[in-house]
């Protein structure tokens, strides 16, 4: 994609859109732990910014359909560390 186009000014034109947060997904990354019940793990890291420069990330492990989502924060760090990543340590998921 062209580095000159802004894609959330363009998504902000969008009558259906009105109202709407729009975030755009500036970079995903692709974890490998071990799960704490002895099985491996993968987990997607999508990470978000939005018009207003906040981060969100959100981590998913596909695989056991977990899905651990932060909060907006003005900051990455701050955005990294407000991940519920517990959630993602599920005994109970397959």
């Amino acid at each position: 994609m062209a580095a000159d186009i802004d894609v959330l000014d363009a998504l902000s034109n969008v009558p259906a859109l009105r109202n709407a947060q729009v975030w755009e997904i500036v970079r995903c990354c692709r974890a490998f732990r071990e799960h704490p019940d002895g099985g491996d793990q993968t987990v997607e890291i999508e990470i978000s910014a939005d018009g207003a420069g906040r981060f969100m990330v959100v981590a998913t492990d596909v695989a056991r359909g977990l899905t651990a989502q932060g909060v907006p924060m003005p900051g990455l760090n701050g955005a990294v560390n407000m991940v519920p990543w517990y959630i993602l340590d599920d005994p109970e998921s397959p």
